[in-house]
């Protein structure tokens, strides 16, 4: 069942912190509540990969030698509230939301584009929209402009829109999963792919084989 515009205000009011859905800042309500979603803000932090000299990640590296990498690769960007992050044509960004977003323990949510920047060729996220019971923290956008003229961002413009769906409540909070690796962040996160176990275990193949 998905949650529609009173339900989602009781929840964002309810006195019992178990329940209550959390977005903070929630600057103008009458602008950003729809009939079953939130629209959400974009944020001050980009990421973007540097492709100078960058061929590939070797995914065989170590965790700790494939993170330096990244933080080589990709350059962030902080962007003044009236000044734009101009989108190319044929970009990819991150960028994240404004808004801290807590999610209940009895409750999922999927991050969407609003129509609006759709129809200019804004795509929001490329996979990630789902958002799991116990997440918190700003969400992530993958921004990508499929348009052919570029997109001027601001920060603080509504470019996307939470909904949430009633469930059975988890005993697996997404903050206290093994391998979850964005839980709590306040900014732009980018790609910790290399800590996923599967590499860990490719690798170690790998080394097996080179020794037989």
């Amino acid at each position: 069942m998905i949650l529609n515009e009173a339900q989602i205000l009781e929840r964002l009011v309810d006195s019992d912190p178990q329940r209550r859905i959390v977005i903070t800042p929630l600057l103008k309500p009458e602008e950003q509540f729809g009939p079953t979603s939130v629209d959400l803000r974009l944020g001050t932090d980009f990421q973007v990969m540097r492709r100078t000299n960058l061929t590939h990640f070797d995914l065989m590296k170590d965790p700790e030698a494939l993170e330096r990498d990244m933080k080589q690769h990709m350059q962030c960007v902080k962007v003044k509230p009236t000044e734009p992050f101009v989108l190319h044509p044929g970009e990819f960004a991150l960028a994240s939301t404004l808004e801290y977003v807590k999610v209940p323990l009895d409750l999922s949510a999927r991050l969407e584009g609003r129509s609006t920047w759709g129809r200019l060729g804004l795509q929001i996220h490329a996979t990630a929209g789902f958002v799991d019971p116990g997440f918190r923290g700003a969400l992530t956008f993958e921004l990508s402009n499929v348009s052919n003229i570029p997109l001027p961002l601001y920060p603080g413009v509504r470019i996307s829109q939470i909904c949430f769906f009633q469930g059975v409540q988890t005993n697996l909070p997404y903050h206290k999963k093994r391998y979850s690796k964005y839980s709590g962040k306040s900014s732009t996160a980018s790609s910790a792919f290399f800590r996923d176990p599967e590499y860990s275990r490719i690798r170690a193949a790998k080394e097996q084989l080179s020794y037989q």
